[in-house]
């Protein structure tokens, strides 16, 4: 037996009973949408969900300019939330209650793969006769999972020997040098050579991991294994660069390490093939202003990682689809988040940026299937209008995190276009972070957004 077999969240045993979920409820058997969501550290995952689910479970009595586009407003007889069969529940009501608090805090973020369904029961269209048909039912299902999943994607195309190369070349630049320096002197002193030292390499190991951390919470979005970063894998499984283990004999440290990344790869291409290739529509959301904020490494890093997720989608697209309109990805809504951080002026340049991102090769190959968007899933400032200097500007005015006070606060202008090297530092970003808004419980209508509304059209109009 496989040591992955025993790891929670993403092992064998666990995709299995995931992809077996997922056929079941196929769309050639029910009625419905089944629409992923997924982003990497801090892009807003959970309140995304947790938003667009209340959204749907209150958009047809609420006023229609609190979720503009719900194409169902006038058919709906009854909503109701449900799991779905076989996948670990999302946990909306609790993320729902931190957001609904006195005082309200952002939901903590999940881990791993879940998923809640929205049961909608519909009368029949306006151009039937009601009398002579039943309501019928549509599910639409949210399924979440880490976007740092899909960076394991180039480990299928790298052997150990590669991707260790590769690995280590990107731990010796930038910020990743200082973050690095322990784990590297401890895989330094091992000895490929040796006969298998579990406790050697657990240790190390352990030392790659807190590497990976350390450079997500400085900012880094490029790490690999994606899924390293989503628990605590058993330290049988743990594997990390070491370039100078090739043509490692059997029985040795460097023969270990190359068996645990094979056995991760077989892992990720079973995920490729059973979950993610079941997922046709899926929205990612990416935290651009926070990667701006940080500067050019961070921002560079954000791109590197951004478009190692799109390529994901690349290899979802049918051989044929250069010349005919067909391909297993049927919608993908790529999402900008936190636009409650800016003005609303600046969307349009946030949306921009995205799309230099991404690049205009993939914007061409996949115009039918996707939309670029900027949304804020729950909106925590308001816009004010001020006069400085003779001059009419906007400003945010919210709570700024950690903090109680309301304060106004000009973030500053966001380009259009990736700055080059020579311009960063000519840019001055004031992107706040902000507490959530004072909303109360209960709040039966969709929570205050920017264009979540319009994510759901991309997704299926």
């Amino acid at each position: 037996m496989s040591p992955f077999t025993r790891l929670p969240g993403f092992a064998a045993d666990s995709l299995d009973a995931i992809a077996s979920a997922l056929a079941s409820v196929s769309p050639l058997n029910q009625a419905g949408y089944r629409i992923a969501v997924t982003g990497l550290q801090r892009a807003g995952k959970t309140v995304f969900v947790t938003s667009f689910v209340h959204a749907l479970l209150h958009a047809k009595d609420a006023p229609v300019e609190a979720f503009p586009f719900f194409p169902w407003r006038e058919r709906v007889r009854e909503v109701e939330l449900q799991d779905i069969p076989g996948l670990p529940p999302f946990p909306y009501r609790e993320r729902l209650a931190e957001l609904l608090a006195d005082p309200p805090r952002w939901p903590a973020p999940t881990e791993g793969l879940s998923g809640v369904r929205v049961r909608l029961r519909l009368a029949p269209a306006a151009r039937l006769d009601r009398r002579l048909l039943e309501p019928h039912t549509l599910h639409l299902d949210l399924i979440d999972y880490p976007g740092e999943w899909l960076l394991d994607l180039p480990l299928l195309s790298l052997d150990y020997e590669d991707w260790s190369a590769e690995m280590e070349e990107l731990a010796n630049s930038g910020k990743r040098a200082a973050l690095s320096a322990q784990w590297l002197a401890q895989a330094e002193a091992l000895d490929p050579a040796a006969k298998e030292d579990p406790f050697a390499l657990a240790q190390v190991g352990r030392a790659y991991v807190d590497y990976l951390k350390r450079c997500r919470s400085e900012g880094l979005s490029f790490l690999q294994p994606g899924r390293f970063l989503g628990g605590t894998a058993p330290l049988e499984t743990l594997f990390f660069p070491l370039s100078r283990a090739r043509s490692a004999r059997a029985g040795t440290n460097g023969a270990a390490l190359a068996r645990r990344y094979e056995a991760y790869r077989r892992l990720v291409r079973r995920f490729y093939g059973q979950v993610f290739g079941r997922l046709r529509r899926q929205v990612v959301l990416v935290d651009l202003l926070t990667a701006l904020q940080q500067g050019q490494e961070s921002f560079a890093d954000l791109a590197l990682a951004t478009r190692t997720v799109v390529d994901a989608f690349e290899e979802l697209r049918h051989p044929l689809a250069r010349v005919l309109p067909i391909g297993r990805l049927d919608r993908l809504s790529l999402v900008a988040t936190k636009a409650d951080h800016i003005t609303s002026g600046q969307l349009n340049n946030l949306v921009g940026l995205l799309r230099e991102m991404l690049g205009e090769p993939f914007i061409r190959a996949n115009a039918r299937q996707s939309g670029l968007l900027a949304i804020a899933s729950v909106r925590a400032t308001t816009q004010v209008t001020r006069l400085w200097q003779g001059e009419a500007l906007q400003f945010l005015r919210g709570v700024p995190r950690g903090r109680s006070d309301t304060v106004e606060v000009r973030p500053g202008e966001i380009p259009g276009q990736i700055p080059d090297r020579g311009s960063w530092p000519g840019f001055v970003f004031n992107i706040r972070d902000f507490e959530p808004p004072h909303l109360g419980a209960p709040f039966e209508k969709p929570l205050p957004h920017i264009n979540l509304d319009k994510v759901l059209q991309s997704l299926i109009a």
